[in-house]
């Protein structure tokens, strides 16, 4: 079965593993040249005071490498489209399915030992895939003095639980539509909408969000840095959102200074205040961790759906 297996998908794996190796070289050159300049920048500018501007200075120049790295946040749909969603499909589609199940291999251990396998190597891919970008991206993280954003996505252990289940996506899309290419189409269209409300929706509301308010007119962020700001707003004097585009919730002592740029001072005046609403970096495992939890019993579900329609499908 073993042989069988890796005849089938040798090709996949060759290719996925020529990809990573080439991600491994790209990132282990450009990873060593960047925490290099993050270090001396830091010693030299750490000697004379000097690192207020780091963030916004260093790497400047590393945008187009930067950007693709981050780019690495579709690589588990990748697996989803062109190892999951051909795995049961392309057999129905090529009418080869009877075939398999009826040499010498039973549906139970073929579809078992496929989807083993299948899943175990995009769970490996995205955990080396993971590894990588986790440790290319250490100084830019150490600037911002946190991963949340870009980085939740590429790196810790979600990546891996994106991988798995993208697969167990296509898998379960191509055994219940047995074509490839609506497979395909519908993992495609699935995942984004799985993973657009688990991070936009869900992801903000994994843990209650602390909530802090100061002075309108502080310049600071409210925020500890390296924190996840949600969002920012401004609340009357009873907690109450100010909407802006509209005056009738301003004090009439202020309506005069809305339109010669002292609104903040004025509104601070009448207890305006500022709203922050954020998750602090120490979270982010536990937010790793939730995230992969949610993902891994999605897939799971996924692989149980198909398994169940393969094994009830007369032969």
């Amino acid at each position: 079965m073993n042989q069988l297996i890796w005849r089938l998908h040798r090709q996949q794996v060759i290719f996925a593993g020529a990809a990573l190796a080439v991600l491994a070289v790209l990132l282990l050159v450009t990873g060593t040249t960047m925490a290099h300049d993050y270090h001396s920048t830091l010693a030299t500018c750490g000697a004379t005071r000097s690192c207020g501007d780091l963030p916004g200075e260093l790497f400047q120049g590393d945008g187009l490498i930067i950007d693709l790295v981050s780019c690495t946040f579709v690589v588990p749909l990748l697996f989803g489209l062109f190892w999951g969603a051909p795995l049961v499909a392309k057999e129905f589609e090529q009418g080869t399915q009877d075939l398999v199940w009826t040499q010498g291999v039973t549906r139970r251990r073929w579809m078992t030992s496929n989807v083993a396998y299948v899943l175990a190597a995009a769970a490996a891919w995205g955990g080396a895939m993971s590894l990588l970008v986790t440790w290319w991206r250490g100084p830019e993280d150490a600037l911002h003095g946190g991963r949340f954003g870009v980085a939740f996505d590429i790196t810790g252990i979600t990546p891996i639980a994106y991988a798995v289940f993208a697969v167990a996506l296509g898998i379960a899309a191509g055994t219940m539509l047995r074509h490839v290419l609506p497979a395909m189409a519908t993992t495609l269209a699935g995942f984004v909408l799985v993973r657009g409300a688990v991070g936009l929706w869900l992801r903000p509301r994994f843990v209650a969000p602390i909530r802090h308010s100061f002075r309108l007119v502080n310049d600071v962020s409210g925020a500890p840095a390296g924190a996840w700001i949600i969002s920012k707003i401004i609340i009357d004097p009873a907690g109450r959102l100010y909407d802006p585009s509209s005056p009738a919730g301003v004090p009439a002592a202020c309506h005069a200074a809305l339109f010669n740029n002292s609104a903040a001072s004025c509104l601070a005046a009448h207890g305006f205040r500022r709203l922050v609403i954020y998750q602090p970096a120490g979270r982010f495992w536990t937010f790793q961790a939730i995230e992969f939890t949610i993902f891994i019993v999605l897939a799971a579900a996924l692989v149980a759906f198909a398994c169940a329609l393969v094994f009830r499908r007369d032969a």
